[in-house]
């Protein structure tokens, strides 16, 4: 079968975007590289991927960064190819339980920031706790619809997997920076759901 290419788009502000390359860029491309592998690890699926940043200006009211103006940014892009958004806003509405959003060869997720100043070590354990669980989740969503699976799977399945890991102590996963599966007393740069216990 033939899968899309999946391309992450670091969204920022136009006015930021040169400080956000900087600070945020080198965890971004090797988490990029990171889900090629996570991909092709659990659910045996190739992806080419690309990344790039999308430096925006903030328009007037009925043009305001959303889902619909980042939809016809996927549209007007290439609709075959997979775009996956970081950005700096929340999606109002969503039907997934993150702080994200997905549908056919299209993906959002609220990167989230520390408000505080933190050493580069703390960065990169904080956009592994609170964006690249995020990440996973909204990748498994497509991937697995993808594969051809029933909607009870790669949407109830994936949902119901997350609150496992989020309100009943199901562990998450967590991988250094050579992309190994560690312990959670370990150093880790990469934290997933853990797709072996999607219910089929």
């Amino acid at each position: 079968m033939q899968y899309p290419t999946l391309f992450f788009i670091y969204v920022a502000k136009n006015e930021d975007w040169v400080r956000l390359q900087n600070e945020d860029w080198d965890y971004v491309s090797l988490m990029s590289r990171f889900f090629h592998h996570w991909i092709k690890k659990s659910f045996d699926v190739n992806l080419k991927i690309k990344v790039d940043i999308l430096p925006v200006v903030p328009g007037r009211l009925f043009d305001r960064m959303s889902i619909s103006y980042l939809s016809r940014d996927h549209y007007e892009r290439d609709r075959e190819t997979y775009h996956f958004y970081l950005t700096y806003f929340k999606p109002f509405w969503s039907d997934c339980r993150t702080e994200g959003y997905s549908s056919e060869n299209f993906g959002i997720a609220y990167w989230e920031r520390s408000k505080d100043p933190i050493s580069e070590l703390d960065k990169v354990k904080f956009y592994a706790d609170k964006n690249c669980a995020k990440v996973s989740h909204i990748l498994s969503h497509e991937i697995l619809r993808m594969k051809g699976e029933r909607r009870k799977v790669y949407f109830d399945g994936v949902h119901e997997l997350w609150d496992k890991h989020m309100y009943a102590a199901l562990p998450l996963q967590y991988y250094n920076n050579k992309f190994e599966l560690v312990s959670t007393g370990d150093s880790y740069s990469f934290v997933t759901i853990d797709p072996r216990k999607i219910q089929t």
